[in-house]
């Protein structure tokens, strides 16, 4: 059974409460902001990231790189195809939505602040990559309270707090980011989160989804992302948007046309995975040479074909081999 969509309210079923946690998010940003703007030379600082070098041991910077892998795409690639094949399209489908429109929006604060990351010895950073705002932050901050709002559930709450926590932590610890990155991933991305889900609240009180055709929302599931592409700057866009495209034009005719069932017993959950990821990857990393992300249009046609795949292709795929029930059946 699908989840329901995101509803009002967002954090609590008690108005004032839920009003007070809104002010808390929005305090928390705004203290994140002064201190930036207040401290700015400090919060680039090396001390704090040379104190931090001091107490990495092996247990600590494995614990700490499995959460920074948290935050990595290619966890986020794993979880959304597995939430959207075995648990709920819906739910993987907008969160995916969420973290790559939060993605465009780190990306761009990157490319426009060009503020380069710590220089720590024995610290490699990728070429091109830049610090401001800590992307793993900002994504960690929108995508699991979302998530954590969708369920409904004080756990997720915890898990989506905790996971904020240390994998802006876990940035500092391994030479990745100043501490003032961290900040502005908190300053930048608390606002997105509560307009995100403002937005997806009004949509769904309004049904504005719902009075679109179909080849509207296949439309601009395809030129938005396109447009965006040849305006945006980076080496980011291209996997981003691409995804996004295709990951979006997939959703609205599978929801449309094919109507899987998620539901399934544990074996073919288990078969679902494996081949969803295997072919998923095998798209990304094996057509990498044929569709270089360097070559702007190349790149987005490759990460498109993933999206497609995820949220089409492999759908369909399980309920032709029996893996997935279908809703018209």
């Amino acid at each position: 059974m699908e989840l329901p969509a995101l509803q009002r309210p967002f954090f609590s079923e008690d108005p004032k409460r839920e009003q007070l946690w809104i002010e808390i998010l929005l305090a928390m940003a705004a203290v994140a902001g002064l201190i930036l703007i207040m401290a700015w030379p400090q919060t680039r600082s090396l001390e704090l990231i040379a104190a931090l070098q001091q107490w990495r041991s092996v247990p600590v910077e494995l614990f700490f790189r499995v959460f920074t892998f948290i935050g990595d795409d290619q966890f986020f690639m794993i979880f959304f195809g597995i939430i959207i094949w075995c648990v709920s399209k819906s739910l993987g489908f907008w969160g995916a939505f969420m973290l790559l429109s939060a993605a465009t929006y780190s990306n761009l604060i990157k490319d426009l602040t060009l503020l380069e990351r710590p220089a720590i010895e024995g610290v490699t950073h990728p070429p091109g990559s830049y610090a401001f705002p800590s992307g793993h932050t900002l994504t960690a901050v929108t995508v699991w309270p979302y998530l954590a709002a969708r369920l409904k559930k004080r756990g997720y709450w915890i898990w989506a707090v905790a996971a904020v926590v240390l994998i802006g932590f876990s940035r500092m610890v391994l030479g990745y980011h100043f501490l003032g990155d961290i900040l502005g991933g908190l300053a930048f991305g608390i606002p997105f989160l509560l307009l995100f889900l403002w937005l997806s609240a009004l949509l769904y009180e309004k049904g504005l989804l719902e009075k679109l055709s179909m080849p509207s929302l296949l439309a601009a599931s395809i030129i938005i992302p396109v447009v965006l592409l040849f305006v945006l700057p980076g080496a980011d866009p291209p996997k981003v948007l691409g995804y996004l495209a295709g990951a979006s034009f997939g959703y609205v005719l599978e929801k449309e046309k094919i109507k899987t069932l998620v539901k399934a017993p544990l074996f073919k959950q288990i078969i679902k995975v494996i081949i969803g990821l295997a072919v998923l990857f095998g798209i990304i990393v094996g057509l990498g040479g044929l569709l270089p992300s360097a070559i702007k249009p190349l790149g987005f046609i490759r990460y498109a074909l993933g999206g497609i795949w995820v949220t089409l292709l492999a759908p369909l795929l399980f309920s032709v081999i029996g893996l997935a029930g279908r809703e018209n059946n």
